[in-house]
């Protein structure tokens, strides 16, 4: 079986290089396993990085992280296309704790939740601990899923025929696209499957939380989908 892990990029030599050496240090038992590094348009070095770390690199015109996330699908050839973010840790068994729960009867779609490494005290707090539990709580009183893009999985097939990410989407891309499709298969939240991500946006302080919770009351609330951005990382 064929996997594709895609990594979306935009400025990212500082982190892309240890994300990278997470993801050669995987478990890949006999899968046939691509790396698809999406570049925005990089003006540091993070394309040549990614290219020593052997992955392949796919250069898009920079139009955000819904369009870049919808060019590595389109480009993956994997049985099941993984997504993780260029400045995440992946754990040696990531790899095996998604395909066992995407082998389950009628499941298209799995995702797992993620740490902070560092940030600010309130920030790494939060997330580390309240998010966590509380997706950990979600996942079971919800039957949607609510998945971020650092840490998902879904049968190749299944994004394709759901029309893939929504490329007008700046932010909530990725919980967007696991609620749409959510509504043609089984999800699976894989808990097991924890990355570690920067703590880097807590530099935002609460606004970052503000600008979260505009987001998601605009989008589920009022049903927008052209959400302003964010910092650009990716």
């Amino acid at each position: 079986m064929k996997l594709s892990i895609v990594i979306p990029v935009y400025n990212e030599e500082k982190y892309i290089g240890r994300t990278l050496k997470s993801v050669q240090s995987l478990e890949k038992n006999d899968w046939d396993v691509e790396v698809l590094v999406v570049d925005g348009g990089s003006n540091d070095d993070t394309v040549r990085i990614a290219r020593e770390w052997g992955a392949k690199v796919i250069s898009v015109t920079h139009k955000g992280i819904g369009f870049a996330r919808q060019q590595g699908l389109k480009n993956a050839i994997g049985d099941i296309v993984l997504f993780t973010d260029a400045d995440t840790i992946l754990a040696n068994d990531w790899l095996s704790h998604h395909v066992e729960a995407l082998k389950r009867p009628g499941v298209v779609f799995s995702y797992g939740p993620f740490k902070v490494t560092d940030g600010s005290f309130p920030y790494y707090h939060f997330i580390n601990y309240i998010q966590y539990y509380g997706w950990i709580l979600l996942s079971i009183i919800l039957p949607r899923p609510f998945a971020a893009g650092q840490n998902m999985a879904f049968w190749r097939e299944a994004g394709e025929r759901i029309g893939g990410f929504d490329t007008n989407l700046l932010i909530l891309e990725d919980t967007d696209f696991s609620l749409r499709i959510a509504k043609i298969g089984k999800t699976a939240f894989v808990k097991d499957a924890l990355v570690y991500s920067s703590g880097r946006r807590s530099k935002e302080g609460w606004q970052f939380f503000f600008r979260i919770t505009k987001a998601i009351f605009k989008y589920f609330i009022l049903g927008k989908r052209h959400l302003e951005i964010f910092p650009d990382f990716r």
